[in-house]
């Protein structure tokens, strides 16, 4: 199965990471997400938590890598894998580059609604040239 980022031609995946979308009591969505959703990444562990980057989840069985259909919704509070794409700059790119690191713990964000944590599991192709 192609990814949903597989559109832009120059994408490859950055990282991998295990993610938590959040129960709505906690602040979560109240409709569940689909893979191919958009959302800004942030840094839980830096000082600066208005730091937002366009870092996208592709969600996917770790049995099959196969990725998660996308007309089927998202399992809320449960760990997910996905591969993540990166859309940024080249000023984004020497920040991540500093930062990522796996063990390093993330929010996924809807404006400054955080609506998911993870945690980057290995880091894949972000120190490739682009």
């Amino acid at each position: 199965m192609t990814s949903p980022y597989q559109l832009y031609e120059d994408l490859r995946d950055d990282l991998e990471a295990r993610i938590r979308i959040l129960t709505p009591e906690e602040g979560g969505r109240n409709l569940p997400p689909y893979n191919g959703i958009r959302w800004n990444f942030r840094y839980a562990t830096t000082n600066n938590n208005r730091t937002y980057f366009p870092i996208y989840p592709d969600f996917y069985n770790p049995e099959t890598s196969n990725s998660w259909r996308r007309e089927l919704p998202l399992p809320v509070n449960e760990w997910l894998y996905a591969r993540m794409y990166s859309i940024e700059s080249e000023h984004s790119t020497r920040v991540h580059q500093e930062l990522m690191r796996a063990g390093v713990a993330f929010y996924g964000c809807e404006g400054s609604r955080i609506i998911a944590e993870g945690t980057v599991t290995r880091i894949t192709g972000l120190f490739e040239e682009r």
